[in-house]
């Protein structure tokens, strides 16, 4: 790999896959240098550049370590999902659109009084605990996150196209929310439990589901937990969270369910793509346990 050599998992059998598709894109990165993270093999390479990098087994293991302690709902969801690849993007101008992103908000939080990481409910002013994907994170990724803007790792499932094409060109926010999500409007949906992103994973022509985790800078969260249903079991939008965001006030809206349906699952939803970057592309098989399972999804 030449001067390109990663900084850490150096040991491990990483596989880089260039796209030089990618590297024509408009903007100039040097008007305002990012700092990329040390762990990218790609770091050190020429900009503008993106690259797909097939993680090592201590990689592999820490994100399976997440998926495995954000199950919940066993009832509902396969008895385990198990890792097969895990994809590390690695684009030089999306990062450097969330890094800028991270620190607009970063400021803007820093000039008010409650602490960074604060999630507080407006109607109550009930304080919210982070996602449960950041709380159970290995430590090692749990410290890559930024407090002063709410920085978070999320779960987003999707069928395989969509999730090569958020990848490779980013969440298109004029698709976003379109056919699944309702409540909170239009943005990219995103939830704090795999079980709950894995519904939204069809099988693959693999054989294999795909999630995304992606690291969002929620800023400011707006949270709503007037969940109501209509007739046929349909959620009735309470909220639009590009509105919200539009007012100024707010950054990102987090859903609870809790209230209303009497459940933990929380989902959140950005409307701002600068807002999100997508570092890791899982593909991973259901492993059902028929002795507690009705079927298995997804087949």
């Amino acid at each position: 790999m030449g001067a390109c050599t990663s900084r850490r998992y150096r040991s491990q059998n990483v596989v880089v896959i260039n796209d030089p598709r990618r590297l024509s894109r408009e903007g100039n990165p040097e008007d305002f240098p990012p700092q990329f993270p040390e762990y990218w093999v790609t770091g050190d390479c020429p900009q503008p550049f993106h690259n797909i990098v097939e993680c090592g087994t201590e990689e592999v293991t820490h994100v399976q370590d997440i998926l495995d302690r954000t199950m919940f709902m066993a009832n509902e969801v396969p008895h385990k999902m198990k890792i097969s690849k895990l994809l590390r993007i690695e684009d030089s101008r999306m990062w450097h659109q969330y890094e800028r992103s991270c620190a607009c908000l970063s400021e803007a939080r820093t000039q008010e009084d409650e602490p960074a990481d604060v999630i507080r409910t407006p109607f109550s002013g009930t304080l919210q605990p982070k996602p449960l994907t950041s709380r159970m994170a290995p430590e090692e990724l749990r410290n890559r996150l930024r407090l002063e803007c709410n920085e978070a790792y999320l779960w987003h499932g999707t069928d395989r196209k969509s999730a090569e094409g958020i990848i490779g060109h980013h969440f298109d926010m004029k698709r976003a929310g379109s056919v699944n999500a309702k409540a909170l409007g239009r943005g990219a949906y995103f939830a704090e439990t795999s079980c709950l992103a894995d519904k939204y994973s069809p099988l693959g022509p693999d054989g294999l589901h795909s999630l995304l985790l992606v690291r969002a800078a929620l800023g400011r969260v707006y949270v709503e937990t007037r969940y109501t249903k209509w007739r046929g079991g349909r959620l009735k939008r309470m909220v639009s969270a590009k509105n919200v965001v539009k007012e100024g006030k707010y950054d990102s809206v987090l859903g609870d369910r809790k209230y209303a349906f009497n459940t933990d699952a929380r989902e959140y939803c950005v409307s701002n793509t600068s807002q999100l970057y997508p570092e890791y592309m899982l593909l991973y098989s259901r492993e059902d346990d028929p002795a507690t399972l009705p079927g298995q999804p997804g087949k």
